[in-house]
């Protein structure tokens, strides 16, 4: 500690530089702290300081003075940020404003706000970001991204403003919003490496000259680009995560106050850092059919794209494997529509077998008008060749002739109402009521074959292909126009032909309906 070092003296508004040499020891501290102010006692004062990765050290006696000295020597500090209060003057307040702290917070000033955010025993997540940027030649390897995002939570955390001189790929450079009107110096300087591409802090002046200030519950700062980035790992685990849910969690667990929209905002664009970004996911589609078509040989795949706007019209989709599935299935189709909630909307049609609901082909349209079910269902006759005109389809009339064909050379003796035997090779007993056989062919053969359902299988797309691809079509897809419907939009779902509405019992009117206190309309006597 050659030189002596600088106590930065803080109490309410004012600031006390002092110089403590080697042999200094905290009495003398004191003692200049109570010449400068005369509102303080010795016995009274209470002093706190902080050191890289550690904000809130007491400063209680001469023991805890030296092992400050030798944390500032072993940081290499020339200077250290001493937070003043009286200790008698908070306990005083404390109990009186104790139910209402929230509102003490927002004076600046207030010794008593220091004290009460300091008596909180559980450390918040953001605690941290007071000691993310250190000292000159700092290294951040993610460049200069992760630079600001660190300059950012450090300015949060700290609770004071900054302003961009410079904000580029290769160089950022900020300083103190209050250089000029209370001329304070707090600068920083990083630059990126070309070699290495990691960002460094080249210039650093880590002390402000400003009036104190303290950490507040609401920042400019804390952006939704920042915000998003401590999500991720949330929105990952949780992938229903609400606004709602964000807002309190940033209250609870870093104590900051955002707002919903703010919370929102930073949900959509975590989504897109995980699952992708909307817009871009359509410039993919020319990708991915092809890939789809050569890794899943026989999928019928159709896209419809706008000739004169470029812009996404609709997409048909069925592999392989579900088409296979329907050849083991029942011949019968349940389709059905529901609409998309993503950013572009849209509406999703599909067809599924009845075995298991196997799926066999889904669609992505603008709306779900005549055109558009006229158009999904000649891609479903394409693929499926069952086209029949009486009650059995066939597929069914080609087996039961070939049965026919080799069972003429059998002999037939009727047993009871519903038990004949068959003279074959074997001769085999059959019960139509239970519809069994003594050969055990009727209880296989009269459901389909799940095992052979189940022989295609859908192969994954590699995504390192999209490297290697080139678009032959020469233009990119854009998403489809998007407006809102016009009208106010519907609450009730369109209930199914046939659907059967549970009955319940109004408790207003005493009448049996499909509705409640609530929605009860009817006029009482």
């Amino acid at each position: 500690m050659e030189g002596g070092l600088i106590l930065l003296c803080k109490y309410i508004s004012d600031t006390l530089p002092i110089k403590v040499s080697a042999g200094g020891d905290l009495n003398s501290v004191l003692r200049k702290l109570c010449d400068n102010w005369n509102s303080l006692e010795v016995d009274t004062i209470l002093l706190r300081y902080c050191v890289p990765g550690h904000d809130r050290c007491f400063l209680r006696n001469e023991e805890e003075f030296r092992n400050m000295i030798s944390l500032i020597s072993a940081f290499e500090l020339k200077f250290v940020d001493i937070s003043v209060s009286d200790s008698k003057t908070v306990s005083l307040d404390c109990k009186t404003v104790s139910h209402d702290c929230d509102t003490v917070f927002e004076n600046e000033g207030s010794a008593i706000t220091t004290y009460c955010s300091s008596t909180n025993s559980r450390a918040l997540l953001s605690s941290s970001w007071s000691s993310v940027i250190t000292h000159v030649g700092q290294r951040f390897e993610r460049g200069v991204a992760e630079f600001r995002d660190a300059l950012c939570k450090f300015s949060i955390e700290r609770g004071f403003k900054f302003d961009y001189m410079r904000n580029n790929n290769g160089r950022v450079e900020a300083q103190c919003s209050n250089r000029y009107s209370d001329d304070c110096r707090w600068y920083i300087c990083a630059t990126v490496s070309k070699v290495s591409g990691f960002c460094y802090i080249r210039k650093l002046v880590n002390e402000h000259s400003c009036p104190i200030v303290l950490r507040k519950e609401k920042s400019e700062r804390l952006s939704c680009k920042v915000i998003s980035g401590l999500i991720v790992d949330i929105l990952r685990e949780k992938p229903t995560l609400c606004s709602n849910d964000i807002v309190l969690h940033f209250l609870t667990n870093y104590g900051y106050t955002i707002s919903y929209e703010k919370a929102w905002k930073a949900l959509e664009r975590a989504k897109g850092l995980i699952f992708g970004d909307a817009s871009e996911s359509f410039k993919q589609l020319h990708w991915y059919i092809e890939a789809a078509r050569s890794f899943n040989h026989g999928s019928h795949i159709d896209l419809e794209v706008d000739q004169v706007s470029k812009r996404f019209q609709r997409l048909f989709v069925s592999y392989h494997a579900c088409i296979h599935v329907f050849n083991h299935c029942r011949p019968v189709l349940f389709i059905d529509g529901t609409f998309l909630k993503g950013r572009f909307k849209g509406i999703l049609l599909s067809a599924t077998a009845k075995n298991g609901l196997y799926p066999l082909a889904y669609a992505v349209v603008d709306s779900e008008n005549y055109d558009n079910w006229l158009w999904f269902l000649e891609q479903l006759r394409s693929i499926v060749q069952s086209e029949w005109m009486g009650v059995v389809c066939p597929k069914m009339i080609e087996k039961l002739q070939g049965y026919t064909d080799e069972s003429r050379s059998w002999n037939i003796k009727r047993s009871s109402d519903t038990i004949f035997e068959v003279f074959s090779d074997p001769s085999v007993c059959v019960d139509i009521c239970k519809s069994t056989c003594s050969c055990f062919q009727w209880q296989l053969n009269g459901f389909p074959s799940f095992r052979k359902s189940y022989e295609e299988v859908i192969h994954p797309i590699p995504t390192s292909m999209r490297l290697e691809y080139e678009n032959s079509a020469n233009f990119d897809i854009l998403p489809p126009p998007t407006k809102r419907q016009p009208g106010r939009p519907k609450k009730r779902r369109i209930r199914s032909r046939g659907e059967q509405v549970r009955m319940i019992r109004c408790c207003r009117c005493g009448k049996l309906g499909n509705h409640n206190k609530k929605t009860c309309k009817e006029s009482l006597v």
